[in-house]
């Protein structure tokens, strides 16, 4: 990402007499004897190249397929899906494993540890109720009533052993992928959408929303409403 200065230069013109004099006693008053003022704005630019796509996992790292919509049934006590990020928007990808899949796009880019990837899950209750949230690190409670969101990094990890969801986090985690469980109150939720996207430390707003462009949505679905 980057930001391009925009400099407005604002001249003053000719006065009527009184306006003159106003205008000297402003100068005098701000003992600043100027005849032109800078506007700097800055105008946010996003040049993020990553393309982002989300593919169910399966256990087979064979033949995987981008994900637009998944309907599942939401039920108490079990996952609802546990979703894997690449950087690719192909339609169908596939690999011996995850790591040497996720690495063949992920070293196509340079500068590529700049970026993080992060999370946004918004969900809409029966009443018409909407939540939405931003997962950056490990939050796995924080709508713990309908259900919990488990991160993984399965780069920093050894191929074939059991590893368990991210705890915490440091420079070098790669979040990429995310596991949503259902909990006691899931059936009051009617759908989820989730999106992933990559950014660096100025690609928020101050309410902390993603201006960036690098992203990817899918919609989950309760097939059972």
């Amino acid at each position: 990402m980057k930001k391009i200065l925009l400099i407005v230069v604002i001249f003053l013109v000719g006065c009527t007499p009184k306006e003159e004099l106003n205008n000297k006693e402003n100068v005098l008053e701000n003992n600043n004897d100027i005849n032109k003022e800078e506007i700097i704005k800055e105008e946010y630019v996003d040049s993020n190249p990553i393309k982002l796509g989300l593919y169910l996992y399966t256990g087979n790292y064979n033949n995987k397929e981008k994900l637009s919509t998944y309907e599942t049934s939401f039920v108490n006590g079990s996952d609802i899906g546990s979703f894997e990020v690449f950087f690719t928007n192909e339609e169908i990808i596939n690999g011996s494993s995850f790591k040497s899949l996720f690495n063949s796009y992920y070293d196509k880019y340079e500068n590529i540890s700049e970026y993080k990837i992060g999370y946004n899950i918004e969900f809409t209750l029966k009443d018409g109720t909407s939540n939405n949230f931003n997962l950056l690190e490990p939050n796995n409670y924080l709508y713990g009533d309908y259900f919990y969101t488990y991160l993984y990094d399965d780069i920093h990890v050894n191929e074939g052993e059991f590893y368990s969801h991210l705890e915490s986090i440091d420079d070098d985690t790669l979040i990429t992928s995310i596991k949503i469980y259902a909990t006691s109150k899931i059936n009051e939720v009617e759908n989820i959408k989730l999106t992933v996207f990559t950014y660096d430390e100025d690609d928020f707003d101050s309410l902390g929303n993603y201006l960036g462009k690098s992203k990817y949505s899918i919609n989950i679905i309760n097939k059972d409403i």
